[in-house]
């Protein structure tokens, strides 16, 4: 059977019709278009946020969000010595110095007792990320940032729709970041947005964008083509979540020597999904055989836990997290998002691999 696999970004006739219309009423070329100001307000509602503002990627959420927090030159910010490296050189680009903790024993995502642990005079905020279906525990780490006058930033940037508790990710940090790069669950071919908990977070970010006009604005067309994607984020997730399951209860067990490192919960929303296996050369000869199959199989993240001890600073071991950037695989959104009928086929694709 050929896996027939969706098309992302999508092309959906809403989409098309979002971008026309944004065109025709010359909203696409207009300072604080209407667009925008629309989309900053439905997503502070869709995620229970105080207020929204819109930026050109994930990474400059990052980005604003420590700068927003009183992040400098000699502060320190803790965060996982797996992640996404741009929030380590976001870090870096504004003077502060990382402090690199391990990831849980059981899963990809920040240990909270660690960042507790890693505490010093220096440390002004703590950057935790969801990744691959898997929140971070950041109803204890807002607990542990209040206690200690932390800034707690909440990245999403994966997640988009994850539901953690009563709330949704990025909605319990002081910060939280959403990205909209091309390959994201919602996307604009290059987007983000950062959301502020409360008002003072909000000011503190207004004073760092508006210079009178938006110095860090997304584009009106950018902003016109997210909302019909949020009008079917929650059917998209449910459908990833149904083949993630799919993959891990039906799959996993005839894939040898895999083990699955990503959520396995009814409120996660799956960006990608994550595997180990045994030992790197194991990893690049699986994504050798995927690509020629057409899977979209890949390397997770580069893991910082070897990084110079002069970059940054590393009180804890870090083996869990130089392990995962050995071995960690990943398969993208799209093949959870293919039709059901198609899933016995991913099945079959997959179990080739081994």
């Amino acid at each position: 059977m050929t896996l027939r696999l969706p098309i992302w970004p999508p092309d959906w006739p809403s989409i098309r019709t979002a971008a026309a219309d944004c065109v025709e009423s010359g909203d696409w070329g207009r300072y604080g278009s209407l667009a925008g100001q629309t989309l900053a307000s439905r997503l502070a509602d869709q995620f229970g946020v105080h207020s929204v503002r819109l930026c050109s990627s994930g990474s400059a959420a990052v980005e604003l969000s420590l700068r927003a927090a009183g992040v400098g030159t000699g502060d320190e910010v803790i965060t996982a010595a797996f992640d996404y490296p741009g929030n380590v050189r976001a870090i870096e680009l504004i003077g502060a110095r990382p402090v690199l903790v391990d990831v849980s024993p059981d899963s990809c995502i920040i240990d909270s007792i660690q960042v507790k642990a890693a505490g010093s005079d220096r440390v002004k905020a703590v950057i935790a990320s969801h990744l691959y279906g898997v929140a971070a525990d950041v109803i204890l780490l807002r607990q542990i940032c209040d206690d200690r006058g932390w800034t707690l930033i909440e990245d999403a940037c994966q997640v988009a729709g994850m539901r953690i508790g009563d709330g949704p990710a990025g909605s319990i940090g002081h910060f939280g970041t959403l990205s909209m790069g091309g390959s994201k669950l919602v996307t604009c071919g290059s987007g983000g947005a950062v959301f502020a908990g409360d008002s003072r977070a909000a000011a503190r970010l207004a004073t760092l964008i508006d210079r009178p006009s938006d110095a860090f604005s997304l584009a009106p067309l950018a902003a016109a083509v997210v909302m019909p994607q949020l009008d079917r984020l929650d059917e998209l997730n449910q459908r990833r979540r149904e083949t993630a399951n799919f993959i891990r209860h039906e799959v996993l067990p005839s894939l040898i020597g895999w083990t699955w490192e990503s959520g396995d919960d009814a409120d996660a929303a799956f960006y990608k999904v994550a595997f180990t296996v045994a030992s790197s050369s194991e990893r690049s000869r699986i994504i050798a055989a995927a690509t020629e199959i057409g899977l979209p199989i890949g390397e997770g993240f580069r893991s910082l836990a070897n990084t110079s001890e002069r970059r940054c600073r590393k009180p804890v071991p870090l083996d869990r997290s130089r392990r995962l950037g050995e071995t960690l695989l990943v398969l993208d959104h799209r093949a959870l998002l293919i039709d059901p009928d198609q899933r016995v086929g991913l099945a079959d694709a997959m179990k080739s691999l081994v």
